[in-house]
């Protein structure tokens, strides 16, 4: 009997060793990707990148800066456009976090396999999505954060916060490092079928990576300019610069096509993630959203009046973009409370709800996450501010050039309704109404009108200049009138990350983790002082 007992533990201890050999596989999560190739994670990233943030632009951001307003009665007594954010808004960008991971762990392969371009790439990515990230919160994990999966025996438990100013210098780093690597001898195109925004061609992701390094620059300047007098340092490997003189390069060589920074030069160039209706794995985000319950979000009339204009003879003029943003002309009142609301509807029964008869927002074929149009915006602004060696009149014709661009971007057979304002007519009437006085304002206000549904640059751009001038002391605004700097941190982070966390509260917000306390390239005194005229 011992004999036999003793043979059946042999044979038990035999299987439990061979088991204990695999409780490293039975450990991993059987749907992700372990040793994957650097170019299986660039769709990714894009694909779920670009789905969160127009989820995001759709529900809370277009919201928050007047391009829109929810109609839903299950959500009047939380209203964004009052400025009054649940959990769920603060939220929703936090899980980009994951995306972070995955560019790190590209990354880390790129580098396994000495591929050049593969590492460029993750770096643009990288970059790509923690702007998103700090744009929202401010000071965040970042030099620590996404590295479990290349440290795996080094995890930090404690991510520690860093400051916005910080980050953004070490992304204009990895940009610089990026495009260094663009013209590595060994860079080669990657596998088009793992990029469906460019095929796989470096070149294309070259240009995508100083266009958003461009993007960067103008975010910091007004605050590097007020604080360290525009001097910007990126240590030995790439030196200190002037960012207005840096911005002057990249114009030069755009005008130029040469240069060391090649960025976009025409529509085709920019970033976009494709859709389709045939798989689910690229679904829009609204694919499964009711048409009834996604035309809850209808125009505001900050907007419309925008989009609606008249000349001094009285003929109206209507933006050829306005029926891909949205369906028909009346646009609702922001800071109102739900009745109010419900009020206005009801006097005024045809709604402007989004998802037109012409573009179709929840199952378009296509979004950008970046377009030709923001750089011409982006020359224009310095070309008003004087930071680039050209004529007021070269300044107008970048700004019309713009929003020419913005036009075909969202409309481009210009087929709008026919008893309605030709691209043509319309570009001849913003011409026709530049006011060489105002031309800062009107530079951005058109920029805020392209960058509908465009990440959070419309909000950033807000906080950073102050334009449009945007109404915020309405009968029901919330947050002592001020639009939204930020948002609040993941209410997880207090006892998943407490001691970082608190250290951050304690720290650049002083104590109270609120959405009153200016991002750092924000905080400057120009913009306080224009916004400042919203609440006046």
């Amino acid at each position: 009997m011992n004999r036999y007992f003793t043979a059946i533990l042999i044979a038990l201890g035999c299987f439990l060793c061979q088991a204990c050999s695999h409780f490293d596989d039975l450990n991993k999560d059987r749907y992700s990707i372990y040793d994957a190739s650097p170019a299986t994670f660039v769709q990714t990233i894009t694909f779920t990148t670009q789905s969160r943030v127009l989820s995001s632009s759709y529900s809370m951001t277009s919201q928050l800066v007047q391009h829109a307003i929810s109609v839903s009665t299950s959500e009047s007594s939380i209203m964004l456009s009052n400025y009054e954010c649940n959990s769920t808004h603060a939220d929703a960008f936090w899980s980009l976090y994951y995306q972070k991971g995955y560019a790190e762990s590209m990354l880390a392969e790129a580098k396994k396999t000495n591929d050049p371009a593969l590492q460029a790439v993750a770096l643009v990515l990288r970059t790509y999505v923690m702007q998103i990230i700090t744009d929202v919160y401010g000071d965040v994990p970042y030099f620590q954060a996404g590295l479990m999966p290349v440290q795996p025996d080094n995890v930090e438990t404690n991510i520690k916060y860093d400051s916005q100013k910080e980050i953004y210098k070490d992304m204009l780093l990895s940009l610089e490092r990026a495009n260094t690597l663009f013209q590595d001898k060994e860079a080669r195109n990657f596998t088009a079928v793992l990029d469906n925004t460019y095929g796989g061609i470096i070149a294309n992701w070259r240009r995508l990576g100083n266009t958003l390094y461009l993007r960067l620059l103008m975010r910091m300047s007004l605050k590097v300019i007020e604080e360290d007098a525009g001097i910007i340092d990126l240590g030995e490997e790439y030196g200190a610069f002037d960012v207005r003189n840096k911005i002057a390069e990249i114009y030069d060589g755009f005008v130029n096509n040469n240069g060391k920074y090649p960025i976009f030069r025409s529509v085709d160039d920019r970033a976009l993630v494709h859709y389709n209706t045939m798989s689910a794995a690229y679904y829009t985000p609204f694919y499964q959203t009711t048409t009834t319950l996604f035309n809850q979000v209808a125009a505001c009339e900050t907007l419309m009046n925008e989009l609606k204009r008249t000349d001094e003879t009285g003929k109206l003029y209507v933006d050829p973009r306005l029926y891909y943003y949205f369906t028909r002309s009346v646009g609702l009142p922001v800071h109102r409370s739900g009745a109010e609301t419900q009020e206005f509807l009801d006097n005024n029964p045809v709604g402007y709800y989004a998802s037109g008869n012409y573009g179709d927002l929840k199952q378009a074929e296509s979004y950008s996450f970046m377009n030709y149009s923001e750089p011409l915006f982006i020359f224009a602004e310095a070309g008003c501010r004087e930071w680039i060696p050209i004529s007021a009149k070269t300044t107008k014709e970048l700004y019309l050039d713009a929003c020419e661009a913005s036009m075909i971007e969202w409309n481009p057979n210009d087929n709008s309704p026919k008893d309605v304002s030709t691209r043509e007519d319309y570009i001849n009437y913003l011409d026709v109404s530049y006011d060489f006085g105002k031309a800062l304002e009107t530079i951005m206000t058109q920029k805020w009108i392209a960058t509908f549904w465009y990440g959070v640059e419309a909000w950033s751009d807000y906080r950073r200049t102050g334009y449009p001038i945007l109404k915020t002391n309405g009968p029901e605004a919330q947050n002592n009138k001020i639009l939204c700097t930020r948002m609040v941190y993941p209410y997880t982070e207090a006892y998943q990350n407490g001691k970082c966390y608190q250290e951050a509260v304690n720290g650049w917000l002083g104590g109270s983790d609120d959405m009153q306390t200016d991002m750092w390239f924000a905080d400057t005194q120009e913009s306080k002082s224009i916004r400042r005229k919203g609440r006046q």
